[in-house]
């Protein structure tokens, strides 16, 4: 498949670009100042823009303050140009179960009123390092069963000293959810602990019982790169996610540079037509979203992905947040942060044995936002940092130890802005208070300890958790949606497009709610004779009004630029060599970059996602799911409230739910959500048509031409309500 682009006369741009680009830096520079964040960033609500119900009479002081906090937090800083090496070195402190291991134990072991100590024999440090210890896998060990400690020993001018023991925290709740691939070979133990520049370290155990099996202490020297002060490489201008750019730049601008050439005259009398239309600017109905905040890369902080297992990684479902700390000192320096996170790192992956690093996202003490665990900041990647509740959340954690300090205030802007934002993408308002976490109900943002019986995010910033729900409730834009808006004429109610049987003339017939008639046809006074498909395909080009596409006999995908009364632009060409590809549909925003996407399946092979990129056309397409047997695949935006698209197929007389998980794809497992189909020849998604807040579907029945409603709820499809007649007379329709 080729992507295209809008076409450009050599050595300059065309005049409706350069409006276009003047108008988005208008309209993003207006959002910075009253939408809070990132101005650039790309999250735009599908359907119709809707208020938070969470902003109150606070919310413009607390949004000015995040403004502050993201114009500071774009300022260069000391990163990695260069993945770095952590080095882990264990030493073995107790035999393991098999009693079989290499060399001698490192540690001595003392049973005094009946409480066995395991000492460790000192061990020396290199470079910045951090400590951790763990034990077999498979053995339990409570958390108030256990007692660790460290302490460290520095070299000065008046001799050696060695410091007061201090705790080195256990929670058994730090951990992948139990039965995923990633917990077969994790190992319990510590939270690492950052130790700095010190010359040796010794820990002790203190146990009611025997000591687990096979505890090792890991010595973790972060290693040094190459720095450099730059900016942070994943920031809002960056379209789609940062993670999906970075790995498609090239071949993006390589078949952008293709299309430019490509483009017939159709298309290019298209495009003036459609500059013509909105007058070279941009609505700003397009200016609403929740905006991205700054974040530094993986790369930034020499993350080496040699390190993770890249055959575990999983997407799933965002319900909820929660917030954790690191358990780490407080008194390191910005320039010490990625060090400090590659120790974290290498030890979740070398001795925990988790496939990455727990969190997915870190916030350092100077209010910096670090991306964490691979796959995407803004998609769904499951973690290990909630036990239980890892597959349906996100978690940040803040580098430090806030059972001793308080956060700072740019921290608690971080969480505010990251939150926010995050939980957007998914269709989660911050203010939530009610929000289903696997089996269990959370509210939108929570502490560690609210899902398990531990300290973490320790006293200070667990009491600060109302001012980060006030700071993210604050910061979110038209954080409802994710739907398939279908409004083409100005209604509250979606609309449908259908072409005449007779003259193949495309109208729209607006629809009133499941109690009210039809419309009454609007001529659009387009006719599409090669026509073989039509896709509601939302707000394709974010101009404020809803488009069509259709699949055309040429086996291009063509655009049709609504202007939200009826009209269109010519055909747009966004897509060709699509032969061969079946099931096509339009999905919603599933990559979750505001433009909507497509889904559809190639001759003999699995369903795949193809990210829409506006007047660019389609990205390169990803594997959304393993191969689907159906007749229809049909959009319906979103059905549950986990913020992601779902999907509906046609399995004879049957309608399948495949959920959605966001980015990822689909959720593995379909669910029979409608029967007793036969009769009925369309099948079509068309958001809410009784506006109470599910997916509807429209059917036809062949016999008659009567048009019927498939009302939807969070689960499935009522049973059929005929809403119109006399769609005989149509051969389309979407």
């Amino acid at each position: 498949m080729r992507l295209f682009a809008p076409p450009m006369s050599a050595g300059s741009e065309p005049t409706w670009r350069s409006r276009y680009v003047t108008a988005c830096q208008q309209l993003l520079a207006l959002a910075l100042v009253v939408a809070a964040l990132t101005p650039a960033a790309s999250v735009v609500s599908l359907d119709v823009v809707r208020s938070n119900p969470a902003q109150g009479a606070g919310a413009p002081a607390l949004t000015a303050e995040l403004a502050a906090y993201e114009r500071q937090k774009r300022q260069p800083a000391t990163v990695e140009t260069a993945p770095v090496d952590p080095k882990v070195t264990e030493v073995q402190l107790t035999p393991p179960a098999n009693g079989t291991m290499l060399g001698r134990l490192s540690a001595s072991t003392s049973v005094r009123d009946g409480r066995t100590t395991v000492k460790s024999r000192p061990q020396r440090v290199v470079g910045y390092g951090a400590v951790g210890v763990t034990w077999g896998h498979g053995v339990v060990v409570g958390d108030d069963d256990i007692a660790l400690q460290v302490r460290t020993r520095t070299a000065g001018a008046d001799g050696d000293r060695w410091s007061d023991w201090q705790e080195l925290e256990y929670h058994d709740e730090h951990a992948p959810d139990p039965g995923s691939r990633e917990a077969r070979r994790a190992r319990p133990g510590t939270d690492p602990l950052l130790v700095g520049d010190v010359d040796e370290v010794q820990v002790r155990s203190t146990s009611r019982t025997a000591p687990p099996e096979d505890m090792k202490l890991a010595v973790i020297d972060p290693g040094q790169g190459q720095e450099r002060t730059e900016a942070p490489a994943i920031d809002a201008a960056e379209l789609p996610s940062a993670r999906a750019s970075q790995a498609q730049s090239a071949q993006a601008q390589s078949a952008q540079a293709q299309s430019a050439q490509a483009q017939s005259a159709q298309a290019q009398s298209a495009q003036a037509q459609s500059a013509a239309r909105t007058g070279g600017e941009v609505s700003a109905a397009a200016a609403a979203y929740t905006p991205m905040p700054t974040i530094f890369s993986r790369a930034q902080w020499g993350a080496d992905d040699r390190m993770r297992d890249a055959s575990s990684l999983r997407y799933y479902e965002v319900h909820a947040g929660f917030v954790h700390h690191t358990v780490n000192a407080n008194n390191y320096t910005e320039a010490e942060v990625p060090a400090i996170i590659r120790s974290i790192y290498a030890y979740h992956t070398k001795s925990r044995g988790w496939s990455d690093i727990g969190y997915n996202f870190l916030v350092d003490r100077f209010g910096r936002v670090w991306e964490g665990r691979y796959g995407g900041v803004d998609r769904p990647v499951v973690g290990a940092h909630t036990l239980g509740y890892n597959e349906y959340s996100f978690a940040m954690s803040a580098i430090g130890n806030f059972e001793l300090v308080q956060p700072s205030d740019a921290v608690l802007r971080a969480y505010g802005a990251v939150f926010a934002w995050k939980l957007s993408l998914h269709g989660v308002s911050a203010a939530s208070t009610a929000q289903d976490v696997g089996r269990s109900t959370f509210q939108a943002i929570n502490g560690h300890r609210d899902a398990a019986a531990t300290a973490c995010p320790g006293k200070y910033l667990y009491a600060q958790l109302p001012t980060i729900r006030a700071y993210a409730a604050a910061g979110q834009v038209g954080w409802a949606g994710r739907e398939l808006e279908s409004n083409l004429v100005g209604g509250p109610n979606p609309d449908i497009v259908v072409r005449r049987a007779g003259d193949a003339r495309i109208l729209i017939i607006p629809t009133n709610g499941s109690g009210a008639p039809l419309g009454d046809p609007v001529d659009t006074g387009l006719n599409l004779p090669d026509a073989r498909q039509l896709y509601n395909v939302g707000d394709w080009d974010r101009d404020g009004f809803g488009d069509v596409a259709f699949y055309n006999a040429d086996h291009g995908i063509y655009l049709l630029r609504g202007n939200g009364q009826g009209q269109f632009a010519a055909p747009l060409l966004i897509a060709s060599a699509m032969r061969g590809i079946r099931l096509i549909a339009a999905v919603g925003d599933v990559t979750g970059d505001g433009y909507p996407d497509l889904m559809g399946q190639p001759r003999r092979s699995s369903m795949r996602i193809y990210p829409g990129a506006g007047l660019y056309g389609l990205a390169p397409s990803y594997v959304a799911y393993s191969k689907v047997k159906a007749k229809h695949l049909v959009g319906v935006g979103r059905m549950d409230a986990d913020g992601a698209p779902d999907t509906v197929v046609r399995k004879k007389k049957n309608l399948v739910l495949y959920k959605g998980n966001g980015p990822g794809g689909l959720t593995a497992g379909a669910t029979k959500v409608r029967g007793r189909l036969a009769g009925f020849d369309w099948v079509i998604g068309i958001s809410d048509i009784d506006l109470a807040g599910h997916a509807d579907v429209l059917l036809r029945k062949k016999s008659d031409g009567g048009l019927y409603l498939l009302p939807g709820n969070e689960r499935r499809f009522g049973k059929p309500v005929k809403i119109g007649g006399g769609m005989e007379q149509y051969d389309l329709a979407d």
